[in-house]
Order: structure tokens, then sequence, then C-alpha cells
């Protein structure tokens, strides 16, 4: 009986090794969006396909880190005219790419002088680096900042997207005053709560996994911000657009940002999940997006 016992125990502790250094190796390695992926899935692969004009670029990183960059003009009303001074940077989540992203820059394209679109370290076709889970993204957000010059910038970002943006706008004082505002989607307050809840949804049970890997991430060098501490020092208009069944990020963190956040506005979405808060009830979703860059122009 204690033999078997002891070879419970082993076969318990080598099957959490090995599910927890699966969770650590997809964690910093996601699905590459590639152009192959868009093709798989009969979606366009960059925004020429779009019929849409377009500069693309490589933005190179101390250590040998190299993001692709698409820098897209936005609609121009008729006299040729910008519709606005500001430029969108639109940050995807992790897993994802630009080439996800492209399907939500009609809205900006339509209210912003300029929309720009970027892979993660470690996303779609970046090279040089795996992702750092969102652990030193934001200098790399600011790099692109510095980038593209003198500007004022909107910040839209989704999920881990919205972690970054966060974390850039409270951590260089030099591109703080050019952040005209943040937008973002699906906001989750921590990388660990939303690993927990990502392998909830999978069926795999979260602790003491999660525990795991997250000592792991640290013994690696990849220590997280606290978010709650860094979103109350924002300077500029936050607006938090979140779905009410989000299984990720929970609906209840984002009220809680918006009560306790100055200059922060929350528009719910009722029903929406994670991924498609910009779709469930779209006009009223394009309305208070537009309203919101609106005010940002006429405050500056």
């Amino acid at each position: 009986m204690t033999g078997l016992l002891v070879l419970l125990a082993i076969a318990l502790t080598l099957g959490i090794a090995i599910l927890t250094t699966l969770i650590v190796v997809e964690a910093r390695r996601p699905p590459r969006h590639t152009a192959g992926y868009a093709v798989a899935k009969g979606l366009p692969c960059d925004p020429g396909e779009m019929g849409l004009a377009f500069e693309a670029w490589e933005l190179d990183l101390p250590g040998g880190a190299s993001l692709p960059v698409w820098e897209i003009p936005g609609e121009s009303p008729p006299g040729g005219t910008a519709n606005s001074n500001i430029t969108a940077i639109l940050i995807h989540g992790w897993g994802r790419s630009r080439i996800d992203t492209l399907r939500r820059i009609e809205l900006f394209r339509a209210i912003c002088n300029r929309v720009v679109l970027y892979d993660l370290r470690g996303h779609g076709e970046s090279e040089g680096s795996l992702s750092m889970l969102g652990a030193g993204e934001h200098q790399d957000l600011i790099a692109l900042v510095e980038r593209l010059g003198e500007d004022r910038f909107l910040f839209v970002g989704h999920s881990l997207g919205a972690m970054i943006a966060i974390n850039a706008a409270t951590s260089d004082v030099d591109i703080a005053p050019r952040i005209a505002g943040i937008i973002t989607y699906g906001l989750h307050m921590g990388f660990h709560s939303s690993l927990q809840q990502r392998l909830r949804t999978t069926g795999y049970p979260a602790r003491p996994l999660t525990d795991l890997a997250m000592l792991w991430f640290r013994l690696m060098g990849i220590r997280h911000r606290n978010l709650w501490t860094d979103i109350k020092l924002l300077n500029c208009p936050l607006l938090i657009v979140h779905g009410t069944d989000d299984v990720i990020a929970p609906y209840d963190d984002a009220v809680k940002v918006a009560r306790e956040v100055s200059n922060a506005t929350l528009h719910t979405v009722q029903g929406a999940g994670h991924l498609d808060t910009h779709l469930v009830d779209e006009e009223a979703h394009n309305a208070v997006v537009s309203d919101f860059v609106e005010g940002l122009e006429q405050s500056h």
C-alpha cells in the first residue's frame, strides 16, 4: 500500500511538472497569427488587401527584437483635411496579432488622423524575442511612440494589450503628455488572474499550476507591475469597454476601475464576452468611442 501511494505521488508530481512546463512554453510562445493563418481563415493578410494605403516597416529594438508595423492613414473628408490630430495605436492581446486587429480599424480610421498596428514580442511575425507576457512590452510601445514622431496618441488595447498601454502611459514622464487617452477592451488586472481564467475555461485546474508557472516566470526575470497601482496614476482619460459575460477578465474588475480611477468611464456591453465587445451593439459602441475621441480633441 505504501509503495502504491509513493507511485501515485510520483505520478502526480510528474503530471503537475509536465502541465506546468506546457503552460510556461505556450505562454511565452503563443500561436503565431501570420499571413498563413490569415489565408487559412479567409482574412486579409495586410491593409492592402482591404484596399487601404499603408506603410510597412520594422521597429528594431535593443537585444535584437524586431516588431513589424503597419502605418495606415485615416480617412480624409472632402477637401483633404485630416479628421483628427490624434494617432491611434492598436495593441492586440495574447495569442493574437496585427492581422486580427485589422478587423477593428475602420472606426478609428474614420475618427483619427492615423492608425498604427504592430505585432507584440513573440506574436505574429515579430522576430528575436519571446513574449514577455506584459512584463516588459510597455517599453516597446514607448519606443514605437518615439519613432512615430511628435503627435498626440490614443492607445487602444485589448486584454494583454490594454495592460501594456496602461503600463506605458504611467512609466515614462516624457511621453505621458502626448497620450491623449486610452481605450481598453477586456482589461484584466493581472496576468496571473487571466492565466487562471484561461485554464478554467479549458477545463484544467488553475492551481497549483498557475502558481508554479508564475514562479517559473519570475525565475526567468518576468516580473509584472502592479496594474492596480499603475492605473491610478493615469493622467489621461480612460474609456473601459467591457462585456458582462467576459470569462477571462471579470466584469466586476472593470466596475471597480471605473469607480476608483479618476477620468475613467465604463461602457458596459450586455452579453458580450472577451473578444466581441466591439461587435455586440456595434452602433452604440461606435457612438461611445467617437464621442470619447471627439472629447480628446476638444480638450487639447
